[in-house]
C-alpha cells in the first residue's frame, strides 16, 4: 500500500541511519535477511543462510503488483499515519487505519506492515506493500534492524530442504508470468543434489495438482548399524526406506558392484535393484538384508533407521558368515558352522536336504542358501548359543559340557 513520506522524515532517517548503535541487531540472529515471495505469498525471515520463519503474507493485486528486486529495510515506525493514494486527510493510527500498527519500508511508498483487515492475509489484494498479521509484523518489527536486505521474488517452484525433509511447492501463477515445467523442477532439485530423487510422471503430476503449498517429498532418517550413527541418511518415501548402500558395504567391508545398465547392486551371489538419488546409490530396507544379511528395523517415531548386523563367534573367535532373519527367528548359515565345527555333513543341492551324522537337518533356505535357526543349533549340532542382543553376536560355545 502507498505510503507517502515528507521529505524531512526522509532526512531524518537518513541522519539516523549513521548514529552509532542505531542498527543494533537481534543477538539470536547472525546476519538476518528476509525474503518475500510472491506466488506463495510468504514471508521468509533468515539467520544468515539458516530459515528461521515463515509467516504467510499479502500482496500486491494484479493491477498494483509488489515490485520485485533486492531492496532493504531504511525506514520503521510504530503506529504509522496512512495517506490515502487517492487524496483526503490521514488516516492515524488505530482500528481504521489499513496499515496497523507497524511499518517497515523497503522502497518509497512500499513497505510491510500490519493490516486491519487479517481475512485477507494470504491474498493478492494490496496496492503494492506486503500485509503480514499484527502480531507477525510486531514479532518482526522487534527482530530485524535497519538495513536487513529485503529480496522480493517470483519463484513459482520452492524446493526447501532441511534436516529431517525435502519438500516442493508449485504455486499459482498470481501475475500471468508464465507456465512451468517439469524440466525447471528437476533443475531446482539438481540444485540441491537431488536429481532422481522423485521421477518424471510424480513431477507432472505436482505441476498439474498445483497444490499451493510445499508438499514433502521426502523424509531424512539416521543411520544407526549395530548403534553406530553414520553420517549418511536414509530417505523416506512412500513408506519404503532407502539405504546409501555403499556406505553400509563400506561398514561391513563386503565387496559390492553396481551395474549402471541394470540399475542393480551385486554382493557375492545376490543382486538386488538400486536407485540413484542425487549422486548416491541406494537400496530398500528388504533389498539390504538380501545383500548383507541383518535385520532393519525403522523407527519412525524417532527418525532413525536401525541396521543390526549378527557376527558369528566360536569360542570368543569371530567366523565367517551372515546371520540372516528366518522370520522372527535369527538363523545361520549352516554349512559354514558345520565346517567351523569339525562336523562332515551331505548336502544335496538339488533336493536341499542335509544331513550331519546322517541326522536329517530340519534348514531353512534363505536365498538358495542353507540356513538354520538358533533354536536348533544345540539339538542339531550340540553346540551352545548364547544371542548378545547389545554386541549384536551369536556366540556359539564347542563342544559344550554343561554344569
Amino acid at each position: 500500500m502507498f505510503y507517502v513520506r515528507v521529505v524531512l522524515v526522509v532526512v531524518l532517517v537518513l541522519f539516523l541511519a549513521i548514529l552509532p548503535g542505531y542498527a543494533s541487531r537481534n543477538p539470536d540472529l547472525l546476519s538476518p535477511a528476509v525474503v518475500i515471495n510472491l506466488p506463495s505469498r510468504t514471508l521468509e525471515l533468515y539467520s544468515g543462510n539458516v530459515l528461521v520463519k515463515t509467516y504467510p503474507v499479502a500482496i500486491g493485486k494484479f493491477s498494483t503488483p509488489t515490485p520485485v528486486g533486492s531492496f532493504s529495510i531504511y525506514n520503521k515506525e510504530v503506529d504509522p499515519g496512512w495517506y490515502p493514494p487517492k487524496g483526503g486527510p490521514v488516516v492515524p493510527s488505530g482500528p481504521d487505519n489499513p496499515l496497523g500498527y507497524r511499518w517497515m519500508e523497503f522502497l518509497p511508498m512500499y513497505g510491510i506492515h500490519g493490516t486491519n483487515a487479517p481475512w485477507a492475509i494470504g491474498e493478492v489484494v494490496s496496492n503494492g506493500c506486503v500485509r503480514m498479521q499484527e502480531e507477525d509484523v510486531e514479532e518482526l518489527f522487534e527482530i530485524i534492524p535497519y538495513g536487513t536486505p529485503v529480496t522480493i521474488t517470483y519463484d513459482r517452484v520452492k524446493v526447501r530442504v532441511d534436516e529431517s525433509q525435502v519438500s516442493i511447492g508449485i504455486y499459482p501463477d498470481v501475475y500471468d508470468r508464465g507456465s512451468i515445467s517439469a524440466e525447471e523442477v528437476k533443475q531446482r532439485l539438481a540444485a540441491h543434489n537431488l536429481q532422481g530423487i522423485v521421477d518424471d510422471a510424480y513431477i507432472r503430476r505436482l505441476i498439474e495438482e498445483e497444490a499451493d503449498q510445499q508438499v514433502t517429498i521426502a523424509r531424512f532418517f539416521q543411520i544407526k548399524v549395530n548403534d553406530k550413527t553414520l553420517a549418511e541418511h536414509a530417505i523416506i518415501q512412500d513408506d519404503t526406506s532407502y539405504i546409501p548402500v555403499w556406505a553400509i558395504a563400506n561398514l561391513v567391508k563386503v565387496n559390492i558392484i553396481w551395474n549402471e545398465q541394470t540399475q542393480s547392486v551385486k554382493a557375492g551371489s545376490h543382486e538386488v535393484p538400486g536407485t540413484v538419488k542425487g549422486n548416491v546409490i541406494y537400496v530398500s530396507a528388504q533389498n539390504l538384508q538380501q545383500l548383507f544379511g541383518g535385520q532393519v528395523l525403522v523407527k519412525a517415531e524417532d527418525k532413525v533407521v536401525e541396521y543390526n548386523m549378527y557376527r558369528l563367534v566360536l569360542n570368543n573367535k569371530v567366523i565367517a558368515g551372515e546371520a540372516r532373519m528366518a522370520g522372527e527367528v535369527v538363523a545361520v548359515p549352516v554349512l559354514t558352522v558345520a565346517d567351523s565345527l569339525g562336523y562332515k555333513y551331505i548336502w544335496d543341492g538339488a533336493n536341499k536336504t542335509l544331513l550331519i551324522q546322517n541326522k536329517p537337518i530340519p534348514i531353512v533356505m534363505l536365498d538358495n542358501q542353507p540356513y538354520l535357526p538358533i533354536t536348533q543349533l544345540y539339538d542339531c549340532l550340540q553346540a551352545y548359543v548364547f544371542l548378545n542382543q547389545q554386541a549384536y553376536t551369536i556366540e556359539l560355545t564347542y563342544p559344550f559340557t554343561p554344569q
